[in-house]
């Protein structure tokens, strides 16, 4: 299997009103601690998928987990699969990584996009950027990475979007970080269908070029595609692809395709390479291959060579590479070389001692120009002036006029060379990680760029001072580690850890404007979580706990952070996994519980608690890395409250009153007979991802693993797990191959019903040991990896973190149903409908009153508005034209209805 390492460098942390003053002071990574961070995350994700007898992550059991996803999807109108409705919270307004950005130049309000999410697919927007819709099938793989329109008259109905990240994917082995070739769509990228001939054989083994495609070019003449992939540029012809240009000896590396508008095609191949490394043009891009490298010694491309053709001049080709060298302390140089040739003369002009170099000051990663090994590398030319370039690294750039301007000026990114607090001119957040330059095709004053922090808009790229427009508008892209929730019935306030995009809070409680929309709250790889209500008599507000990578724990408001409870001893941090772990005692939650390696650390103040106060209880056997924490439910009793411990080993292990534990003599082990252990020395067992406990019977406990492998068993129950010795039951049934992720037992009604979330969608079983793992949500999520499930009894609201679309919700209650007025299990009478102002209801079956709380969703599942009755009516006149559903929850009762607002 080719190994590939991302190259998303995690910088430093921001809070939501970018008052650096607030921050806690970190000190700033160097890059060889990024690079450590680097491989720290991608071994994250190895070790927690990797087949513990074998070492190696078995290709046959992640192809048979995809198939049996499909599978089950067709089985999704059975009645138990239609019972919970999901519906998004957000991010809405938030984006993630997104490659590849076009405006469809049918269009001529310019006012049509698509954007490629990695880990998320393909949006698109009619309306530029107020709302985005996903287009790419909620079962495909999502690893966007390129998107082409055919330039054509009479074609331009015809898209291509490619797949597989070369370098940067943090979800790399979470969601099949090979891509699965390129998809075309006939409908100007309504829907997608894949081209047969670059569909790959397995999704895990690097054996087919079009498993990572960088780039996608239409020829203007023929229509033909031009593809860039991992070392070869393909052009489709009809009989089928044919290979161009290539790096010596099947060698993988980055590629890059550009085509004016006569069809002259120019490819570049990675500059790593001994042979075959540099530049090339072709009159038609069918063979008859020049290369054009300029022969000057400074010309030394050392992998990615990214170019721009210059619209107004087609004769100018500019191109900006990777020059090998590290922006490091004693090394304070730009990252990237930039060049000019002209066709029509031949001449090769070198604008590399333009290249940004604040002389405020530098630091690793930003200033001079970085680009993190080439992850972040694109250049774009405005589409009137040869001479105006815009390029994107770490950072977004611009240089009015090349020719005389002394050196780019920063428009976006960090806010400046000595901070990474983010750009904020203006008031709106820029994000930093460079990947898509696109110019308006109405004005070429307007422009936009696709990030890690997702679409961004200028109106206005002369301005002396760039401001940016946040076009996240429903575009889900968020690659959550950990979630969590107020743990008070009816709050919707939720928190969520998102790798390479921090921490972020959502909801109304939380202050934002409606249900999806969030708010960022810090930034780094985020990781844990937690959030609850202040206590004390002058208490109001929310205190909140998050972390980031190797370690680092925060306590804030729902505002902002303000004080540093990293565990530590004589001064030193205590050790911690790259995705660092703890668990709030959600019914106790002054008890939190921090996992340092094999250690179980713990603060019984956790309002209070500083750095230096937290308690060493002890250390697993042979000091087994602690992966997940689970308490039992209800009022905490010393003699039936329990903490059970994961590991990377495989163990679970069962400590009795651990809020007075003070060391670890009485930790009891009770893992499941099947389970992989050996060897737990070296950590190299089962990955245990998560331990699941009945809200209200501390006997019922399930187990997950994220481990593949055939004969490897990943879902455990016991119905008493309090005793001495349980007695486990493997409950895979129809996921036998499935990596599980997280895993939630609630009791609804007096049903008990298991939910377990898998790299592969989110399934539950009334009964697991008799009954087969049924899919939910599949229509609104699709089959995402789900990352964590939180569930709330007082409720029974479940919450869930995906690794690539966010955050879902669903009431455990009852289903939310779409049916018209009529009389369902309940008979409820609303009026008018259609209405205008307000609702009214009435039933003889419960008893409505200003207690009973209602929550209005649009028709994509959205939360719009939530309250209580008033009167027995809703005041909705503030709503948009359209059709809503409205629940009401009465007795412990969901009454949901469908009606129209005029």
């Amino acid at each position: 299997m080719l190994v590939v390492f991302t190259m998303s460098f995690v910088l430093s942390c921001n809070v939501n009103n970018n008052d650096e003053s607030k921050l806690p002071k970190k000190k700033k990574k160097t890059l060889a601690e990024k690079a450590e961070d680097t491989e720290a995350r991608w071994l994250h994700e190895f070790d927690m998928q990797k087949n513990p007898k074998t070492g190696l992550i078995p290709e046959t059991e992640k192809n048979k987990e995809l198939e049996t996803a499909f599978i089950e999807r067709q089985k999704n109108a059975s009645k138990k699969s239609a019972a919970y409705d999901f519906v998004s919270r957000g991010p809405s307004n938030l984006g993630g990584r997104t490659r590849a950005l076009k405006i469809d130049i049918s269009d001529a309000t310019g006012n049509t996009m698509l954007a490629g999410g990695v880990s998320s697919g393909v949006f698109r927007t009619t309306n530029g950027g107020n709302t985005w819709t996903k287009v790419s099938g909620l079962n495909d793989i999502h690893n966007v990475t390129a998107i082409a329109q055919d330039p054509r008259d009479g074609f331009q109905n015809i898209w291509y979007y490619g797949t597989g990240e070369l370098r940067g994917n943090s979800a790399g082995l979470q969601e099949s970080f090979l891509g699965n070739g390129i998809w075309k769509s006939t409908d100007s990228g309504l829907t997608w269908q894949q081209l047969a001939t670059t569909a790959n054989g397995t999704f895990q083994v690097f054996d087919n070029f079009f498993d990572f495609v960088i780039d996608l070019e239409v020829h203007p003449t023929t229509g033909e595609l031009f593809v860039g992939t991992a070392g070869k540029v393909y052009r489709m012809a009809e009989a089928g692809p044919v290979v161009e240009l290539e790096l010596a000896d099947d060698n993988t590396g980055w590629t890059d395709v550009v085509i004016t508008s006569t069809g002259r095609v120019y490819a570049s191949l990675d500059g790593g390479g001994t042979f075959n490394r540099g530049v090339y043009t072709s009159a038609t891009g069918n063979g008859n291959w020049l290369q054009i490298n300029p022969t000057s010694a400074d010309f030394t491309p050392s992998n990615r060579i990214t170019m721009a053709i210059a619209p107004s001049n087609e004769d100018i080709l500019y191109i900006l590479y990777n020059n090998g060298e590290r922006n490091v302390e004693g090394n304070r140089v730009a990252e990237a070389d930039l060049w000019q040739f002209n066709f029509a003369t031949t001449t090769w002009t070198d604008y590399s001692s333009k290249l940004p170099d604040d002389p405020s000051g530098d630091s690793d990663g930003n200033d001079p120009f970085s680009i993190q090994g080439a992850y972040d590398l694109v250049i774009s030319v405005k589409p009137d002036d040869e001479n105006f370039v815009t390029i994107g690294g770490t950072n977004v750039y611009k240089i009015s006029d090349i020719t005389t301007d002394a050196t780019f000026r920063r428009i976006g990114g960090y806010r400046g060379a000595g901070t990474y607090a983010l750009y904020n001119e203006g008031g709106v957040n820029h994000h930093p990680d460079i990947h898509a330059l696109t110019w308006s095709i109405t004005d070429s004053n307007v422009f936009f760029t696709g990030t890690d922090g997702g679409v961004h808009k200028t109106n206005n790229i002369n301005s002396n001072f760039v401001q940016w427009e946040n076009l996240n508008n429903n575009y889900l892209t968020y690659q959550y580690y950990h979630v969590n929730m107020v743990n008070e019935a009816g709050n919707d306030f939720i928190i969520g850890g998102a790798q390479d995009n921090g921490t972020t809070i959502g909801g109304l409680d939380a202050g934002n404007t409606d249900a999806s929309s969030m708010s960022d709250l810090f930034g780094g790889d985020g990781a844990a979580v937690s959030v609850t209500p202040q206590t004390g008599l002058l208490a109001s507000g929310y205190t909140t706990y998050v972390t980031t990578q190797n370690g680092s724990m925060y306590r804030g408001t729902q505002t902002n952070i303000t004080a540093n409870i990293t565990p530590t001893t004589g001064g030193e941090a205590y050790p911690s996994q790259f995705v660092t772990y703890f668990h709030m005692d959600p019914d106790n939650p002054s008890t939190i519980y921090y996992a340092s390696n094999g250690s179980v650390i713990r603060t019984n103040d956790a309002p209070n608690v500083t750095s230096t106060d937290w308690t060493l209880v002890g250390s697993t056997q042979f000091s087994e890395r602690i992966t997940t924490f689970e308490t039992t439910r209800g009022t905490y009793d010393p003699a039936n409250s329990y903490l059970f411990i994961g590991g990377r080993g495989g163990n679970i292990f069962r400590l009795q009153d651990p809020i007075n534990a003070t060391d670890l003599t009485s930790l009891v082990k009770i893992t499941p007979d099947e389970v992989v252990i050996d060897p737990v020395e070296t950590n190299n067992g089962q990955y245990t991802s998560d331990i699941a406990v009945h809200p209200t019977n501390p006997d019922i406990v399930m187990v997950t693993y994220a481990s593949y492998g055939d004969d490897i068993r990943n879902i455990f129950v016991t119905n008493n797990a309090t005793a001495a010795t349980p007695t486990w039951t493997e409950v895979e049934r129809n996921l036998e191959a499935f990596s599980v992720r997280a895993g939630a037992i609630a009791s609804v009604n007096g049903v008990t019903t298991y939910f377990v979330g898998t790299a592969r969608g989110l399934y539950s079983s009334d009964d697991p040991t008799t009954e087969d793992w049924e899919l939910q949500g599949a229509s609104v999520m699709g089959i995402p990896v789900v990352s964590g499930l939180v569930y709330r009894p007082s409720d029974n609201i479940l919450l869930m973190g995906t690794h690539g679309n966010g955050i879902y919700q669903a009431d455990l209650n009852s289903p939310l149903s779409v049916a018209n007025n009529s009389v369902d299990d309940i008979t409820l009478a609303m009026y008018p409908n259609p209405t205008q102002f307000k609702l009214q209801f009435g039933s003889n079956d419960i008893q409505l009153s200003n207690e009973t709380k209602f929550a209005i969703y649009d028709i994509r599942g959205k939360e719009v508005l939530k309250g209580a009755l008033d009167q027995k009516s809703i005041d909705v006149s503030s709503l948009g034209k359209g059709v809503y559903i409205v629940k009401l929850n009465q007795d412990n009762k969901a009454i949901s209805r469908k009606f129209v607002k005029n």
